[in-house]
Parts: structure tokens; sequence; C-alpha cells
């Protein structure tokens, strides 16, 4: 199992190159490892990575799967691009009720880029 900050945390290094080569399969590596225990931010940064391609191939559906997970647990980021994938149609159906569901759970939060969004679909 390991220590899933610590292992969000080398996921971290591996993709900034903070104190090693910067390696992005590396960083999927542990960023799985920390997901696998419930680590929210883990969640998110694999979902932006499986949406651009970066360490592994790139895959909406697997970036939507993760930033569910992340946004579930509270993550503002993570809500705000769920709403954002499921306003465009990006790895999953477009569906405009939970794109309003997710950009308000962020807003809430304070997420200023979810609170325009949110707007634009009232607008």
């Amino acid at each position: 199992q390991g220590h899933a900050d610590a292992q969000f945390n080398l996921g971290v290094c591996y993709a900034n190159g903070k104190g090693v080569a910067q390696d992005l399969g590396r960083a999927v590596h542990w960023y799985t490892k920390a997901a696998e225990q419930g680590h929210a931010e883990a969640h998110y940064n694999l979902g932006c990575l499986y949406a651009n391609g970066e360490g592994v191939a790139q895959d909406r559906s697997r970036a939507v799967h993760w930033y569910s997970r992340a946004a579930a647990q509270g993550l503002a980021l993570a809500q705000a691009s769920l709403g954002l994938f499921y306003a465009h149609g990006e790895g999953a159906a477009q569906d405009w009720d939970r794109a309003v569901h997710w950009y308000t759970k962020a807003a809430e939060q304070g997420h200023a880029d979810a609170q325009f969004n949110l707007g634009v679909c009232y607008a």
C-alpha cells in the first residue's frame, strides 16, 4: 500500500522534474498508487494527464473517470473540470444538467471559472 501523501508527492516530483528527472510515466505510476488509496488530488492529476495525453495515451473517458472520483470528494478543480467535460461532451455524452451540477458544486467553493461557466449556462 504505502503512504498516499508520499506517493502523491513523488508523482508531483516526477511530473515537474523537482529533485528528479521529469518522467510523466513515473508520475502516472505514483499518482495511481495514491489514487488507489483514495487520494483526491491524485485522482485529479490523473484526470489531467489522461485529458492531455501526458505520460499516457490521451483518453478523455478515463479523464472523466478520474475527475469524477476527485469531484465526489469535493475537490473544486475536479468539479469544474468535470462540468466542462459534460458541457462540451468530451469523454462523456454532453449533459447540461450534469455540467450545471458540477459547475455549481465548484462555484459554491469559490472557483471563479466555474462561477463564470455557470453564469454562461443561464445566459
